[in-house]
């Protein structure tokens, strides 16, 4: 078996660079990987390590440094769960904003990491097929020979025939600064999430520290001057874009289709019920729930528009077009038998994954993960699950370590939910189901609301030092939740077994076989699938090339203060559509002329929020926050006629800092 030799470093100034024939502005490209023609024909000439070293990633997506003093901007969106932690109910930080007037205030986000990217290096040869190998020479790159002080993760690009190593400075640091109302960041709801026009102050700012002081940046953003962009102006967005499945096969799409993306939007919709339903108790209830009740809804919108994207023949056909030419180029039909043998795989797994998985931000899911790591860390290295494994043991602990607040009753509304949607998707036979009933003696065939209310009321691992502590020595006796993990966890961890061998092993060797196909016929013409790493993608300001999902703004690319206050009066009475307080008091001082938010054709999904916008000369423009109802289809494939990205204007962010928040301190030091 082929062992892969060492990997040929990248240096920041020496990023190698890819032809394209292309001009379209299609692709989420490695900083690496940049197709230098397709950028130069939009008159577009990027500062590599200015844009390595100024992008920032963040549990929830993008930042960028913008002040020598370590500020970041991102979105409210992705720094909402820090946010909400940091609040209660005599300080309801998401309803009211936050301010810190000064450095001593701001304040330390739990849990929270910014990762600024180092350096890429690629790995020459092949991995091994067979699983253990793979992992021990995964781990051994990442882990062993990771330079000190630096934190290394493996990317597997155009499906693992290119793997390369990313090395970030990683800073645990990271306080709030700012942030405006929620209801300022998210005007008009789900309404109008994922659409144009749109009217929202979706950003805040952090500030990174080290050594208790702020950190001093090598490299950070301006602020453009003047008033643009303006249509037809090209720009480059640089951000960390979750994963894209472009480059799936036929009968791995169909698999998405037909049973996953089905089974993770029932699981959603039982979320959103649950939450809704607790909100309603009452306004403390409400309060709690704002944010994870914000994220699910987001989450839904998200995986109903991927649905239908799947769903049109349109797109299946070119897919299919596209493997058929593909396939004509190659002898081996191997690699389709063993991506065909996987989706079937997934299908037979899916509606039982979607199902036992627990409420996101849960201490239930939280313990069932330390205790998984517990259980896989007496393993050796190449046999442990990948979530368990040495890379991503310290992310868990981090987790595991912040200090964040407990909502019993709403927790126990989730985890109640949880049990009566795998009872109706599994049956009450189902072992996930059987676990749970005798997890919670008493509570067989009642709602076990109450129950779960009680243990997490007493509970004392909503300590973080108590957490910490399962990872060591015997399982508390007295804490029914630990136990109730205990139950679940074989249950979890054979599952997630089945799921590796079953699903992703076979796709080991066949992705690589399958990209080294795709390069043969269509050449580096293709950007890879988005792996949550540091990418560039570029387009011009303007409308899609005909609007189907709503109507244009006044400009077709951009709205204003003007637009906002008029949305506001003609939905008075919708809670979604009103003036947050610091807002409407300010609307008199503000100039309704001031641009708000606008489109680019940039080619962006999902963990770009938080993305700056920059212009040809690197300088920010804005900030990218969401994407029209046509952009959802970008997980599979990418139309420059009809994708846009959503962005807020630098404009509308001066004018909240000066006229409607006061802070003017930090407008001074963004240069706005």
């Amino acid at each position: 078996m082929s062992r892969a030799t060492l990997m040929r470093p990248v240096a920041a100034a020496l990023f190698a660079v890819l032809p394209l024939a292309s001009q379209a502005a299609a692709g989420m490209w490695p900083l690496d990987q940049l197709p230098m023609q397709a950028l130069a024909a939009h008159g577009l000439h990027p500062d590599v390590p200015q844009l390595m070293r100024a992008s920032v990633r963040l549990p929830y997506g993008s930042a960028s440094f913008v002040s020598a003093r370590g500020l970041l901007l991102t979105n409210h969106h992705v720094v909402s769960e820090c946010i909400a932690a940091l609040s209660s109910r005599r300080e309801p930080l998401l309803q009211r904003g936050f301010l810190a007037r000064q450095a001593r205030q701001e304040r330390r986000c739990p849990g929270m990491e910014a990762e600024v990217l180092q350096g890429i290096d690629t790995l020459e040869g092949e991995l091994p097929t067979q699983a253990v190998e793979r992992k021990q020479q995964l781990e051994r790159w990442t882990v062993a020979e990771c330079p000190s002080g630096q934190r290394c993760e493996a990317v597997l690009l155009h499906g693992g025939a290119r793997v390369q190593r990313y090395r970030y400075r990683v800073y645990d640091d990271v306080r709030l600064a700012f942030a405006p109302e929620a209801q300022a960041s998210n005007f008009g709801g789900d309404e109008d999430n994922f659409s144009f026009p749109r009217y929202a102050f979706d950003f805040a700012l952090l500030r990174v520290y080290s050594g208790g002081r702020p950190i001093r940046p090598a490299h950070w953003l301006r602020p453009a001057t003047g008033n643009g962009p303006g249509p037809g102006d090209a720009l480059m967005v640089p951000g960390h874009p979750y994963s894209t499945q472009r480059l799936l096969t036929v009968a791995q799409l169909e698999a998405e289709r037909d049973h996953a993306q089905p089974a993770r939007i029932a699981r959603s919709e039982a979320e959103r019920a649950a939450l809704k339903a607790f909100a309603h108790r009452g306004p403390e209830a409400a309060r709690q729930a704002a944010d994870p009740l914000a994220t699910v809804e987001n989450s839904l919108k998200a995986l109903r528009g991927e649905l239908r994207a799947l769903q049109d023949p349109a797109l299946m056909q070119a897919k299919a077009a596209s493997e058929v030419q593909v396939r004509h180029a190659t002898a081996d039909p191997l690699p389709w038998v063993q991506a065909a043998a996987s989706a079937a795989a997934s299908a037979r797994w899916v509606e039982r994954a979607e199902a036992q998985r627990l409420p996101a931000g849960t201490l239930l899911d939280l313990l069932l993960h330390l205790l998984a790591l517990r259980e896989e860390r007496a393993l050796p290295e190449g046999e442990r699950l990948v979530p368990y494994a040495a890379p991503a043991e310290q992310a868990l602990r981090l987790r595991a370590a912040a200090e964040a607040t407990l909502n019993p009753e709403m927790e126990a509304a989730q985890l109640a939910a949880h049990l009566a949607h795998a009872r109706q998707r599994l049956g009450t036979s189902n072992e996930w189901v059987q676990a749970w009933q005798t997890g919670m003696p008493g509570a067989q065939g009642a709602d076990p609301t109450e129950l779960l209310t009680g243990w997490l009321r007493l509970t004392r691992l909503q300590h973080a030092a108590e957490r910490l502590r399962l990872l060591e020595g015997e399982l508390p006796p007295d804490e029914p939740l630990v136990q109730l993990a205990a139950r679940l966890l074989p249950l979890h961890l054979a599952l997630e077994r089945a799921w590796e061998r079953e699903v992703e092993q076979p796709l080991h060797g066949a992705s690589e076989a399958l990209a080294r196909a795709r390069w043969q016929v269509l050449g580096a013409q293709e950007a890879p699938d988005a792996t949550f790493t540091l990418r560039l993608s570029f387009g011009r300001v303007g409308p899609p090339s005909g609007q189907r999902t709503a109507p244009a703004a006044p400009a077709g690319w951009q709205t204003d203060l003007a637009g906002l206050f008029a949305r506001a009066r003609e939905r008075k009475g919708q809670p979604e559509f009103r003036l947050p307080p610091m807002l409407a008091a300010a609307s008199h001082r503000l100039d309704p002329r001031t641009p708000l938010n606008f489109t680019v054709s940039a080619d962006i999904v999902g963990g770009n929020s938080g993305s700056p916008v920059l212009d040809a000369r690197g300088a920010w423009v804005g900030l990218a926050f969401d994407g029209n109802l046509e952009s959802l289809a970008g997980s599979y494939h990418f139309d420059e006629d009809s994708h846009r990205t959503v962005a807020l204007h630098r404009h509308a962010i001066r004018a909240a800092l000066r006229q409607v928040y006061g802070a003017h301190m930090l407008a001074d030091e963004l240069g706005l």
